[in-house]
């Protein structure tokens, strides 16, 4: 899914899995995951997900350098950065729901981010001088025809002409600014995941699924520096299923590279392909 120079994909098994009607994923129940995001623009990006309604970063964000990608495999619970368990994708049953219930948000993968704001360039002010006259003979005096101001009389400095040759100082305007703002912690992912897991459970009986603590991982998180946001906020939302509409169950994740079947002649089609190039029956899973 791409929105705003940010793309997002569900990985399982590290491999990117295929998106329908741009936001379904279809993954067999028991399977790990991950989200890989990748961000495309020029400046960093400050990244929030939600899974079945909860904050899957405890509160925190990523933080995603300009031109670079986080792979985030495991939830981040009580500030822990060191360990974690994996994202596992399983199925909603009937005692399942009659314990915990039914979430509005079940089976919801929600990511909001937001982009650096570039701060503008501070422009020095031009430099003006009234004229100098001679018939004001004292160079400190307070006649308004001496020197003039470097920016505005609001905020300058007056300039005041020497005697000896005539001349006239200058003043230069400066600034600094400080943009470091301590105290708000985000994090930053650091690259390093482990292997993930594919268990298929053959007795599915619905497409609805939730999102359980899996394995162990140990990806580490490092905390990040603030930094000023854009007011825009962007979101996608991925919807996970695990199985079709039909009652089929998924028995592997659908990847981006799978080359669909064709159900009528058995042809082998592109992974892109929407409808069997030799017969033309849909390719869609419905």
């Amino acid at each position: 899914m791409y929105e705003s120079k940010l793309a997002v994909a569900i990985k399982s098994n590290g491999k990117v899995l295929r998106e329908f009607n741009k936001e379904t994923v279809y993954i067999p129940f028991g399977s790990e995951y991950s989200v890989f995001i990748k961000n495309l623009n020029s400046v960093k990006a400050l990244v929030k997900i939600e899974i079945d309604g909860t904050d899957a970063t405890n509160g925190t964000g990523l933080i995603v350098p300009a031109n670079s990608e986080v792979d985030l495999e495991r939830f981040i619970k009580d500030g822990n950065f060191d360990l974690g368990n994996r994202f596992k994708f399983i199925e909603r049953s009937a005692a399942i729901e009659n314990f915990r219930g039914v979430g509005v948000e079940d089976g919801l993968i929600r990511i909001e981010f937001q982009f650096e704001k570039l701060q503008p360039a501070f422009q020095i002010p031009t430099t003006w001088v009234t004229p100098k006259y001679p018939q004001y003979p004292n160079p400190w005096d307070s006649n308004p025809y001496y020197g003039g101001y470097c920016g505005s009389p609001q905020i300058g400095t007056p300039l005041r002409s020497f005697g000896g040759g005539g001349t006239t100082t200058s003043c230069t305007l400066t600034t600094s600014t400080n943009t470091t703002h301590p105290g708000v912690p985000v994090n930053m992912v650091d690259h390093s995941y482990g292997d993930m897991q594919n268990v298929f459970t053959a007795n599915a009986v619905n497409d609805a699924g939730i999102t359980v603590p899996g394995s162990v991982s140990d990806q580490k998180f490092v905390a990040g520096s603030w930094f000023p946001l854009e007011e825009t906020k962007h979101v996608m939302v991925f919807k996970l299923l695990g199985e079709t509409i039909k009652g089929k169950a998924i028995a592997k994740p659908v990847t981006v590279k799978a080359k669909p079947k064709c159900v009528t002649c058995g042809r082998h089609n592109k992974a892109t392909a929407k409808f069997c190039a030799n017969c033309g029956t849909s390719l869609e899973i419905v």
